[in-house]
């Protein structure tokens, strides 16, 4: 039990006034925590894309001090808003990239919502997750992803810091409102998906609801392999072309135009749009959308001769048809996961949403040089941190791609496992988010629903289904009576694409921990960006997919079924 020790005005006095005495708060779990700031914030007017907010405490702190490998000063870090008005309820905002931002602690509901947990009423924080961008940032040790370096820090990423600061978090709400949480959510996309799938799985006490979007739960194997497999194929294509950077590295920008990228997203769609029984440029029955099925139309759409705007190089197509396979071992063993193919690959050339996939795996066309986010965030973390021991290379130059080009799928895969020296844990092990036995979760009463786009460019859905469906086995086929998943067909990373990518998958997980009523489709609309501004469409509870009922418009969720 959590005993707080410090002097707070006493119960008869408003909720506000209690803010500022939560400076000297003493008791808290982590006896080195120090509470920086405890300032009350009046309501505030929406401002831009910010929904007006109430009147709430805001709370900075911090703890573990300390000084690591090469004298960099670390700590972690946590910001906390305690609304006025609360709900009883607890929201702990997941992080993102490889973290270092303490995070605004609005509550971001994912699913591209307005709104934000802190004015629906719930105390919201967020973390660093253990270092700070602006202070363990040495551009001799991979720059931002410096913390790769310290073992504690990598520790700290992983999971101890969403530990203790979930802690402190619920021992300060107790401390402020006389009780504490009745209930308590993870929320988090991306990074902080892979967050969310830790919690239910190493502490799996700590919250009742977790939604977990886009989730990099095999982060370490997505970076070092997925990554470099995709650098690896690309590059073979600016070689043939004679595209390099002015470094001497193959320039990944230009192996595809939009125009190709346009070619490639139809020649699938052509292929497969019509599996699930209805031409509608979404292509629902994904699972049954396989490389042997696609085949033909990419074949179709390769130059015979020159390479031409229609049609694309026969190194363009093996590249695709290689990214889409996955990193291979000699043995032909996936080292992270194969890709399904879907049309959020690419869209009409000058709409907004055809450039979530590119800027990820290739890089926008008009840069000068390699500037896709797997080369140089990508690269950064996969030397830095998810290899033992961390590797240096240099942040700007030919450093990035070249380490990714130079990974060796037969070699490398022993660094994920390693230990050497102070680095007694392995990166698969700090990493961990994969584990399928859910039991501990489960037994605790939790619920985890997980989004995910079947056109996400960083973290396969192949593998979250994979996954899913070991859970499924372990449980002996009831795995949906506390996790279900919801795939979102033509969307790419954490939204985006020609998708419907505005769902509100918070409330559903809300009504399943608080009523019991489990959600078997979310309703979904695609933004004013996609080709089809307001239509709405069912996303399914895995493994049943959107069917036209065969009347009424295909724009309305309503004519359609999960089945």
């Amino acid at each position: 039990m959590i005993v707080v020790t410090a002097a707070l005005p006493c119960i008869g006095q408003s909720v506000a006034s209690k803010c500022p005495s939560l400076s000297s708060l003493t008791g808290l779990p982590n006896p080195t925590t120090v509470i920086n700031s405890a300032v009350l914030n009046s309501p505030r007017a929406a401002q831009g894309n910010t929904p007006a907010l109430p009147e709430h405490c805001e709370v900075q702190g911090r703890m573990n001090d300390r000084t690591g490998v090469n004298s960099q000063h670390y700590a972690i870090r946590f910001h906390l808003r305690l609304p006025s008005e609360w709900n009883g309820r607890f929201f702990f905002e997941g992080g993102g990239g490889s973290n270092g931002n303490l995070g605004n602690a609005l509550g971001n509901l994912q699913g591209q919502q307005r709104s934000n947990a802190l004015v629906m009423g719930f105390a919201v924080v967020s973390t660093d997750s253990g270092h700070d961008n602006a202070v363990n940032n040495d551009p001799t040790r991979n720059g931002t992803v410096t913390f790769g370096f310290d073992p504690q820090a990598r520790r700290d990423f992983g999971y101890n810091s969403y530990d203790q600061v979930a802690q402190s978090a619920k021992a300060i709400i107790s401390a402020y409102y006389g009780r504490p949480p009745e209930r308590s959510y993870y929320v988090g996309c991306s990074e902080g998906g892979r967050e969310a799938m830790m919690m239910s799985q190493r502490f799996p006490t700590y919250f009742d609801g977790i939604l977990a979007c886009s989730p990099g739960f095999k982060l370490a194997k997505a970076a070092l392999f997925g990554h470099s497999a995709d650098v690896q194929a690309l590059a073979e294509v600016a070689k043939t072309s004679g595209i390099f950077d002015r470094f001497g590295q193959p320039l990944l920008n230009k192996t595809f135009t939009d125009e190709d990228l346009d070619l490639a997203s139809q020649a699938i769609t052509s292929a497969c749009d019509a599996l699930d029984g209805l031409q509608d440029a979404i292509i629902d029955n994904f699972p049954a959308c396989t490389a042997a099925v696609v085949a033909p139309k990419l074949t179709a759409i390769t130059c015979k001769g020159p390479k031409r705007n229609t049609c694309l190089s026969a190194a363009q197509v093996a590249a695709l048809q290689k990214v889409f396979a996955g990193a291979k071992s000699a043995q032909g063993e996936l080292l992270y996961a194969d890709w399904a193919w879907d049309r959020g690959i690419g869209g009409k050339v000058g709409e907004a949403y055809n450039q979530g996939w590119r800027s990820w795996k290739i890089g926008a066309y008009d840069a000068a040089n390699n500037s896709a986010i797997i080369a140089t965030l990508g690269s950064a973390s996969a030397s830095a941190l998810f290899v033992t021991p961390p590797v240096t290379v240099a942040a700007t130059g030919a450093g990035p791609l070249a380490y990714l080009l130079g990974v060796d799928f037969n070699r490398d895969a022993a660094k994920l496992y390693a230990k050497s020296g102070e680095f007694t844990e392995a990166v698969w092990d700090f990493m961990m988010a994969s584990s399928t036995d859910l039991s501990a979760f489960k037994n605790h009463g939790g619920k985890l629903l997980i989004v995910h786009g079947v056109s996400d460019p960083v973290f396969s859905i192949n593998d979250t289904i994979s996954w899913w469906n070991d859970v499924n086995r372990a449980n002996n086929g009831a795995a949906s009576d506390f996790t279900r998943l919801f795939a979102v067909p033509g969307m790419n990373h954490c939204g985006g694409g020609p998708a419907t990518d505005q769902f509100d998958a918070f409330t559903a997980l809300t009504n399943w921990v608080e009523k019991g009523a489990a959600p078997d489709r979310i309703v979904a609309t695609a933004g004013q960006n996609s080709p089809w501004p307001g239509r709405t469409r069912p996303l399914c509870a895995y493994p049943k997919q959107a069917r036209y009922k065969g009347s009424g418009s295909i724009e309305d969720a309503g004519n359609f079924v999960c089945q």
